[in-house]
């Protein structure tokens, strides 16, 4: 297995040609913080199927927005699963999304921003 993150290319690629690279890094960054600031939220409440729906919403668009497909869908998982099942299950889920967030977020600061998002 892979710690690279299911991650559409073509996406970032696009934004890149909207922004530029300067810019898109600068809100790369505020994503991966943001999504952290999220991630621990929900970590920390993770049977709060409310609070779960809400920040999983924010991440599902964010995520989609870099091409980040993988932490896209569990996102949307979440948001769709939080009110209909068992708190164990939504724990869970909260995990697997707090580790593919982590494979995202090192991804981001290893291999994207020193790149300047030069991406093949």
């Amino acid at each position: 297995m892979t710690d690279a993150p299911a991650f559409d290319k073509s996406v970032l690629r696009q934004l890149v040609s909207e922004l530029g690279a300067e810019d898109t890094a600068e809100v790369l960054t505020a994503f991966v913080e943001d999504t952290q600031r999220k991630v621990d939220l929900m970590l920390a409440d993770a049977a709060n199927a409310a609070l779960i729906r809400q920040e999983a919403h924010g991440i599902k668009s964010s995520a989609a927005t870099f091409g980040f497909a993988r932490l896209s869908a569990l996102a949307l998982e979440l948001e769709q699963g939080a009110a209909v099942v068992a708190s164990d299950q939504l724990r869970h889920a909260t995990g697997l999304l707090g580790q593919e967030f982590q494979r995202t977020s090192h991804y981001v600061r290893s291999v994207l921003l020193p790149s300047n998002l030069e991406i093949a």
